[in-house]
């Protein structure tokens, strides 16, 4: 496993102690160095070879950074070095690199995340007992600090009080969004923080790297860790560089009336609260859109199903050719945005397309339709939409429909309707796969009888383990398998638990249900980003390799994790198609 270190910047050298590269060969991994530069293109080269980062000591970091002004005993920043360190820091995180940050590289993780520090602990901590800048030799521990014994730190050394060095004019002072302090000195310095999202992300004010050869008090463990987590993400990234990995529903193009570019990185949006879910618009609130082209490149994702949401409406004449008009605007704008991007992404149809795509270095965008009140009250919308490309469709939201009755609400057809089974009969006839996400049980029934392709659930979770109208009940799950369909498990929180913010712990949860009650063939993933998915841990397109290496941890194969990444969804997709065999 290789560790990228980052490096002191002293005399235009780039360089570091001889500690940092021991304790990293001493915990089984490959040191690094990684030049200082502030050439972009050069550390993104960098970071796509290594598997695990460490964050080394230094200098002060420029308050700039944390928007204030330097405190008069900061006076030897070196802001070619902050800006080094916090593009390292802030791609690492992205790119789901485990990353330990030490002394100065702790700070730096702080500050990264929208965190302060404490500039100059003698006059602004003035009643500490403690020498944060000891005189005694750097494989000393002169001070204890104390773990918070939930913590994943407790876990490495198995204890709440640990001696450690310091070396240090400043500190952490307000926690960064997204971590908590897990280890105090006596003063109340904080001396560790760690990911509360479900990332291995650590930093320590101390520096373990002197201590590890100390016997009494080795600090090894912090290094064996980094070690295992880049050997489990190392496996991951080779996982994904061989498999065809697909996010089977995201409703990014729900954001395109905010100006979004899917082929780029887009800034944060100021959006309507409606859009999120909120029940009124109690004026605009920040949004970080969940999927685009960098994002999956950071999540090594190869395709998403990118659909066209259709809110349940009005079903007269007048407002039903209202929403067929909306279905073929956003997929004509989501086309427009595929072609203005097409060095970097392309429109897949068919297995044989995401193949072409990813042996060109490029992403994949199948198109969806969620909620059939998008093809109106005419069939023939049904061949239009095929022709674009239109892989499957939602048979309807969260409301009933001409076509069915959905999850909510008592029912009105009883299930499919007449016209309902026609649109079936059609949509096997034309190839496109019918979805049975949002749908109530009772459709789901019916579309098995009458369908005589496979089904899928596109975004749809467990009902054993997350009792939602919206999740799949065990006899409807091993229907669906019996036809040779599949179940994409949705990662929206409050249909993988009850109550609290779901993690990948969670989804994979329903994962080893479906593989325990059906098999490996029948369960894929369906994340539902910008449409209210997003969980502890996965949150966004760029996340998704946490759920790969959550699969390593319980002992999936390659072959199971292939098949649950995207295998599984194209067999369904080729055998309704009526294509050659997925290879």
């Amino acid at each position: 496993m290789l560790i990228g270190l980052s490096v002191n910047h002293i005399e235009g050298k780039s360089c570091i102690s001889n500690a940092y590269v021991n304790a990293v060969i001493r915990a089984g991994g490959v040191p690094v160095l990684i030049p200082l530069t502030n050439d972009e293109q050069v550390l993104e080269v960098v970071l796509s070879q290594i598997d695990g980062l460490i964050l080394s000591g230094g200098g002060d970091i420029d308050a700039s950074f944390f928007n204030e002004e330097n405190h008069l005993s900061v006076t030897s920043c070196d802001k070619q070095r902050d800006f080094y360190d916090i593009y390292l820091a802030k791609r690492a995180v992205k790119k789901q690199l485990p990353v330990l940050g030490i002394c100065r590289g702790h700070q730096v993780l702080n500050v990264v995340f929208d965190g302060s520090l404490i500039q100059d602990i003698p006059s602004q901590v003035p009643n500490s007992a403690i020498k944060h800048n000891q005189e005694e030799a750097r494989e000393i521990g002169t001070h204890s600090v104390v773990i918070q014994s939930y913590s994943s730190l407790y876990q490495l050394f198995k204890k709440e009080t640990i001696s450690v060095n310091s070396f240090h004019h400043q500190a952490v002072k307000t926690i960064a969004s997204g971590f908590e302090a897990v280890a105090y000195s006596e003063d109340g310095i904080i001396e560790a923080i760690e990911s509360t999202e479900g990332q291995s992300v650590l930093g320590v004010q101390w520096h373990p790297e002197n201590l590890t050869e100390v016997e009494k008090d080795t600090m090894l463990p912090l290094f064996k860790h980094v070690v295992s987590e880049a050997e489990l993400y190392k496996k991951a990234k080779e996982i994904h560089r061989r498999i065809y990995s697909i996010d089977s529903h995201t409703d990014t193009p729900m954001y395109f009336k905010y100006g979004i570019d899917i082929g780029k990185k887009n800034p944060i949006l100021k959006v309507n609260p409606k859009d999120l879910g909120a029940e009124t618009e109690a004026g605009l609130v920040d949004y970080e859109l969940k999927v685009d082209v960098p994002k999956m490149q950071d999540g090594m994702l190869d395709a998403v199903v990118m659909v066209a949401y259709l809110p349940q409406g009005v079903r007269d004449a007048k407002n039903s050719q209202k929403t067929v008009d909306k279905t073929f605007s956003i997929l004509n704008t989501l086309l427009k945005q595929i072609e203005n991007n097409q060095s970097v992404v392309g429109q897949a149809k068919t297995a044989a397309d995401l193949q072409r795509l990813k042996k060109e270095g490029k992403k994949a965008i199948f198109l969806g339709i969620e909620n059939g009140y998008g093809i109106g009250k005419d069939l023939a919308n049904l061949q239009k939409l095929a022709d674009m490309g239109v892989v499957y469709i939602t048979l309807s939201h969260n409301g009933h429909n001409d076509i069915c009755d959905s999850h909510k609400g008592q029912p009105e057809h009883n299930g499919l309707s007449d016209f309902g089974k026609q649109a079936v009969k059609e949509m096997n006839r034309l190839g496109i796969i019918v979805d049975i996400s949002h749908t109530s049980e009772k459709t789901s029934f019916d579309v098995l009888s009458v369908s005589t392709q496979p089904i899928i659930a596109s975004h749809s979770s467990v009902k054993a383990l997350c009792n939602h109208s919206r999740n799949i009940s065990d006899k409807l799950m091993k229907a669906i398998a019996e036809k040779d369909g599949v179940i994409q498990i949705c990662l929206y929180s409050g249909f993988l638990k009850k109550s609290g913010k779901a993690t990948v712990q969670d989804a994979v949860n329903h994962i080893d249900h479906i593989v325990k009650t059906v098999g490996i063939d029948h369960v894929g993933i369906g994340s539902d980003f910008d449409g209210g998915g997003g969980i502890k841990g996965a949150n966004a397109a760029n996340e998704l390799p946490q759920i790969t290496m959550e699969l390593l941890r319980r002992g999936y194969s390659e072959e199971d994790i292939a098949k649950i990444w995207g295998g599984n969804f194209l067999r369904v997709m080729q055998q309704v198609q009526a294509v050659p065999d997925y290879q």
